[in-house]
């Protein structure tokens, strides 16, 4: 073949790559963005910004860098589709189950196959059956595509490849150093300052490959404009002095009894949805014993989803929505191993802490959380979980059994607080209780006859919940240990998901909670409804007379001033939502004086001392 030929069929073979590759990155960036729409339905007059219809300069960069491993265009293509094509449908599924989207810290569970097949119902050998046919498909492209690009002289020699890597990825590296920038400059993207509410609908705007890369290095939490050495030494001060004469009018101390913390997952009370059922509740049992104890509704911004972050939230009192974006936040995944503070409601026992979940550790990273915040054991699937029955055709362990292992632990006079959180009522609602007497009438003019049998199992699932229930506590009462159980369900089901306007304002957003003291300590108790997950210790520290740490003073301030929740630039009373300049002054006060605390503990300084959080410093 003659130069002049040989340069001409370069050159055209170029121009097609450049052609194809065009095509192909715009096509992959308006499907990031369709999957942004639950079952990628947009609708064509949604308002979107200029970022939305940018992000192929991305995708082609991903695709330098893969084309430089590989060396053949078609193979490269593929990968960079398949790469692509996976995240789609994650992002996809995650939309339509919890209405988040992918972050960058997610990328992490890729690690975890095996738990994110559980939650799309597709088998580990179905799953390795794809993997190998793609894996072989590819190797016999590439070998083809290796030979005819050898024949036709078009193959790009090695080096050529190195410098494409090191320049693609030298590139890439850039980006994830400064993201912002990239956004800014590039993907045109304009970041909003105000309270994100929505996180999915602000991406909808934007674009999914802009806003997933504003969660690279994301600014968690705003720092306090007066957050310095002498205003947390003010603080400590004066919390200790508010916890000394709070705990002069308490006579007794959390580490003397044993205390079960219990998230029962997707736990719902289904007659507080006007209309939902034509019949009885699904819990009778549950439903009497919160009217005769502590009870009350909690707030849970989630749908579907966010277990992991309502159990932080429990577990350190610190409040989600006080964060930038509490939607993108997932603290155990995204930078609380790293914190310098793991002071949690941990420290008030003595005796050992010990956490169950029959299901995987590998999610969230609990095993080196749970480490880090001081539990003694953690026991799960194949370590410890000694009772794995499960419900007809249920996937999950069974709460009925699950309690077992909890009753097993509890018998145990040398543990001291219990973290237990069940999976019975995870989805998906595929599962089936033949032998189940409770059958739900669903109102079909409030919920969708269609997706009435997935609520149906789920509702039958809460029935065996309650069953469970009934003989947890019996069992509890009977105990002449003083034992404390605070149950509380984490979030509504994925079936509610998209149900807004059936059930408007805060019916999908708040879930039961109640204290059981057994002896007879908790009868006729507070109730609160809509309060954050924060202040369930404080509750219990409250309702069972224990003495309080400077944190805990704290909080028992504000739960005593009506705060109920607390935001970046808001709370919620019983009036409603409350901006911060509307706020009395002395309750402002508190208030801040609570997001420096926070502040401070994740991602400051850590000035505040071990007492201010522990009796035991």
């Amino acid at each position: 073949m003659s130069t002049i030929k040989k340069t001409a069929l370069f050159g055209c073979y170029f121009i097609l790559i450049f052609i194809v590759l065009k095509f192909n990155s715009e096509v992959i960036v308006d499907w990031l963005n369709k999957s942004l729409f639950v079952d990628f339905s947009m609708d064509e007059e949604f308002r979107v910004n200029d970022s939305f219809y940018n992000g192929a300069s991305f995708v082609v960069l991903i695709f330098l860098i893969i084309y430089a491993i590989f060396g053949t265009f078609l193979v490269s293509v593929l990968v960079t589709n398949l790469l692509f094509g996976t995240i789609i449908f994650a992002n996809q599924v995650k939309v339509k189950e919890r209405n988040e989207f992918i972050t960058f810290k997610e990328l992490q569970a890729i690690a975890s196959p095996k738990e994110l097949l559980s939650f799309i119902d597709v088998t580990v050998g179905m799953a390795l059956f794809v993997i190998v046919s793609i894996i072989s498909l590819l190797a016999l492209l590439h070998f083809i595509s290796k030979k005819l690009s050898k024949k036709l002289g078009l193959e790009i020699g090695l080096k050529y490849r190195v410098v494409i890597l090191l320049t693609a990825v030298l590139l890439f590296s850039a980006i994830l150093v400064q993201p912002a920038a990239y956004n800014q400059y590039v993907m045109k993207y304009e970041e909003e300052k105000t309270h994100n509410f929505n996180p999915v609908l602000r991406a909808k705007r934007n674009g999914f490959i802009p806003t997933f890369l504003q969660t690279v290095k994301p600014e968690y939490m705003v720092k306090p404009s007066d957050y310095g050495k002498e205003k947390i030494e003010l603080i400590n001060e004066k919390y200790t002095g508010i916890s000394e004469l709070i705990n002069q009018q308490r006579d007794k101390e959390l580490s003397n009894s044993q205390t079960i913390y219990y998230l029962s997952e997707t736990l719902i009370d289904p007659m507080a949805l006007p209309g939902l059922l034509e019949n009885g509740t699904p819990t009778p049992f549950f439903s009497e014993l919160r009217d005769q104890h502590s009870s009350g509704k909690m707030y849970s911004q989630y749908i579907g989803g966010g277990t992991a972050n309502i159990e932080w939230s429990v577990l350190t009192s610190f409040s989600l929505e006080v964060f930038n974006d509490p939607m993108a936040v997932t603290p155990y995944s995204d930078f609380y191993v790293q914190s310098k503070n793991h002071h949690t409601v941990l420290d008030y026992f003595k005796n050992e802490k010990v956490a169950l979940h029959p299901y995987t550790p590998h999610l969230y990273k609990r095993q080196s959380v749970y480490a880090a915040i001081g539990f003694d054991d953690f026991l799960y699937l194949d370590n410890g979980i000694e009772h794995t029955g499960k419900l007809g055709t249920h996937k999950r362990v069974s709460d009925e059994e699950f309690h077992k292992d909890i009753l097993r632990v509890s018998r145990n006079e040398n543990v001291g607080m219990i973290h237990a959180l069940s999976m019975q009522n995870h989805s998906p609602y595929t599962g089936e209780i033949p032998d189940m007497d409770y059958i739900p009438k669903i109102n079909y003019d409030v919920f969708p006859e269609k997706e009435s049998k997935g609520l149906t199992n789920y509702l039958q699932g809460l029935r065996a919940s309650d069953e469970a229930f009934e003989d947890l506590i019996g069992t509890l009462s009977e105990s002449d240990q003083e034992i404390n159980l605070i149950l509380y369900g984490d979030h509504f089901p994925s079936l509610f998901r998209g149900k807004e306007q059936q059930f408007p304002g805060a019916l999908l957003h708040e879930t039961p909670w109640l204290i059981y003291m057994n002896h007879g300590r908790s009868e006729g108790g507070l109730k609160l409804n809509g309060i954050s997950p924060i202040f369930l210790t404080t509750v219990l520290l409250k309702e069972g007379n224990y003495k309080v740490t400077p944190f805990q003073a704290l909080m028992d301030q504000m739960l005593s001033n009506g705060v109920k929740r607390i935001a970046r630039d808001f709370i919620v009373t019983d009036l409603g939502v409350v901006l911060n300049s509307e706020i009395d002054e002395d309750l402002l006060a508190l208030v801040n004086d609570y997001r420096t605390v926070m502040y401070d503990a994740l991602f400051g300084s850590d000035w505040l001392p071990g007492s201010f959080y522990d009796f035991h410093n």
